[in-house]
């Protein structure tokens, strides 16, 4: 899972995050891109002929990049293209966490269930995602140490 915001523009400069990128990439393993993460993806040729949304500023590197650009119609929007699942911003990560999920062939069901990934998060983004998906019935706790991952 990349997360967006600002940081990606650096981690793509960073070839062991590229380098994990194109090994997760070229097995088929699923990869979830938000934001401005998909910047990580088109520096690891990652998404050559691909369907993606992004954050719309990142358009011109995903189409530089090969990709089939999925313009949002909401900052919601979220794209899945074979292992590859890309959402526009934070506003769609329900949606991006169940095509995530599915991806990683599990199931969700029954209208009461919800899933929060937090993935190196800022304390106070987790005080906004908390409150945004509060109460919850099921959390998962997710975090990837890109340094010894791959």
């Amino acid at each position: 899972m990349i997360p967006g915001g600002r940081a990606p523009e650096y981690l793509a400069m960073n070839e062991s995050v590229l380098d994990c990128v194109r090994k997760f990439s070229d097995s088929g393993r699923p990869i979830a891109s938000v934001c401005h993460g998909q910047l990580i993806l088109a520096a690891a040729n990652s998404v050559k002929g691909r369907k993606c949304t992004a954050y719309p500023a990142v358009k011109p590197v995903l189409i530089d990049a090969g990709a089939h650009w999925v313009e949002p119609e909401t900052m919601k929007a979220c794209v899945a293209d074979g292992n590859i699942i890309t959402g526009a911003t934070y506003e769609g990560h329900p949606e991006f966490i169940q095509l995530f999920v599915r991806a990683l062939g599990g199931k969700i069901t029954g209208s009461d269930k919800k899933i929060l990934f937090l993935c190196g998060v800022s304390s106070n983004y987790l005080f906004l995602i908390l409150n945004f998906f509060l109460p919850l019935t099921e959390v998962m706790f997710m975090k990837h140490v890109l340094t010894h991952s791959c």
